[in-house]
């Protein structure tokens, strides 16, 4: 009994040593494992681990898995985001900011007859925030980003026989979506006129240009789950994706005086008194919004799960992330007397990417349960390219999380650590001068990390 305790141990330090290393891991992706510590801590696998409420999140058909009446989960905790940008050139190391952001989850399943149960959700599918600091040039594609979800759908699960069930479920996903970018307009000799040979341009004024907006969206999912035997079970899930038409608006939140050269540099100096003149041209400027849909994607999750005995069970799952058709609006601009002035739009390239990821449980003695897992994702753009505001390089994370008996109930807390996949992008950084934005060939390292914790409670009833 000792030496199959050592055995079983191995794997689950194997993974927490993993959990506590940064050296290899590879970034963070826009969706989430998981909203709750459980799913957390397994790393978002799960798809086929019947009779947990959490997991019941990731494939409805598991509702009918669920001992008892019923089971209810509630739980919080913060995802933190931030990205690395250097310039291996001088060595320079800026951070991105905006980092945390609140994640709160909710589930519960109750069974109605032995071959029906119903479930309701709420987590976070989506998640991606940052902003680069005014140091870095990468600002002129891009200073800032915000895209948050909340997700709340009702599930319905059909126990064909004891062994295979089917579910399904639909609801609605609200998407808040904010983006901001760096503009420079040229400030003429008279600032409430056109630029023309008489009026020629003395400087340039940058000021930033912010869009907001939400939308409500119609989301599904479908599942099944099969179990082999008593010890081997499959099962697998697709969850539709969230498209919709946001109705952003546009504003112009700064209103301090940044003046340059018209080389676009802060020496020599702009002449004097054009501070005046500056003033009256952001004052006549307008913002405007951006065009297009927010698409994200779907996912096909497949899983087997195995129980090795009563202390020990695990599970890898492979997920297909359909993100080719994903789209982001296109970043504001601003209207002034001379004109429209806007941003080279980038082509962001999302592709489709593949996901595997791997959870172990274990029952250590009758109140403690320890969980850990990992997932390693393919890139989410093409042609090798990442930056702060989307990421899109291969990602990895490692988790871990524990569960306590107490209170008729379990409190869980789950943990999981992101880190960036390392990438030397050309062309990140940017120049604008009277004669426009151009990005420049200097070389930028892209790197990121995160971390992303919950504490909740569950009970059976």
């Amino acid at each position: 009994m000792v030496s199959s305790n050592r055995i079983m141990a191995r794997p689950l330090w194997i993974i927490v040593g993993f959990c506590l290393a940064q050296g290899a891991a590879q970034a963070q992706s826009i969706w989430l494992p998981g909203a709750d510590p459980v799913n957390i801590a397994r790393s978002g696998a799960g798809v086929a681990f019947g009779r947990s409420i959490e997991a019941c999140s990731l494939n409805s058909a598991l509702l009918a898995t669920l001992r008892g009446a019923g089971a209810v989960y509630l739980s919080g905790g913060m995802e933190m985001q931030s990205s690395q940008l250097t310039l291996p050139s001088n060595e320079r190391v800026l951070y991105t900011t905006d980092r945390n952001r609140f994640v709160p989850a909710f589930g519960a399943g109750w069974r109605v007859t032995p071959k029906v149960a119903l479930g309701v959700k709420v987590d976070k599918p989506f998640l991606r925030h940052a902003e680069v600091p005014k140091e870095s040039s990468s600002r002129f594609f891009g200073q800032a980003i915000d895209l948050n979800s909340l997700r709340a759908e009702f599930q319905f699960a059909y126990a064909v026989n004891e062994k295979f069930s089917l579910g399904v479920s639909a609801g609605m996903t609200r998407l808040d979506y904010a983006s901001e970018v760096a503009l420079r307009a040229a400030v003429p000799n008279i600032g409430n006129l056109p630029l023309s040979s008489s009026n020629p341009a003395e400087a340039l004024l940058e000021t930033t240009a912010r869009q907001e907006g939400s939308v409500l969206a119609a989301t599904y999912s479908a599942g099944f789950r099969y179990a082999v035997n008593s010890r081997w079970t499959v099962g697998g899930s697709y969850q539709s994706g969230v498209k919709g038409r946001l109705e952003l608006e546009a504003s112009l939140p700064s209103q301090v005086l940044d003046i340059y050269n018209t080389r676009g540099h802060s020496s020599p100096p702009p002449p004097l008194g054009i501070e005046d003149q500056a003033r009256v041209l952001l004052n006549a400027a307008t913002a405007r919004h951006g065009d297009g849909d927010l698409t994200l994607p779907y996912k096909i999750q497949a899983g087997v799960r195995h129980r090795y005995n009563q202390l020990m069970t695990w599970e890898i799952d492979l997920l297909y992330i359909g993100a080719q058709g994903m789209e982001l609006p296109a970043l504001p601009s601003i209207n002034t007397p001379s004109g429209r002035v806007y941003t080279t739009e980038r082509n962001y390239e999302f592709k489709d990417c593949l996901t595997i990821s791997g959870m172990m449980e274990l029952n250590l003695g009758r109140d403690w349960i320890a969980r850990c897992g990992f997932s390693l994702d393919s890139a989410l753009r093409g042609s090798g390219w990442a930056d702060a505001m989307v990421g899109g390089a291969q990602t990895a994370g490692f988790s871990i999380g524990f569960g306590y008996r107490i209170f008729g109930g379990e409190l869980c807390a789950g943990y999981q650590f992101r880190q960036a996949m390392d990438r030397e992008i050309n062309g990140l950084e940017g120049i604008w001068s009277l004669d426009g934005l151009s990005s420049t060939s200097t070389s930028t390292r892209v790197e990121g990390m995160g971390h992303l914790w919950a504490v909740g409670f569950r009970v059976n009833f």
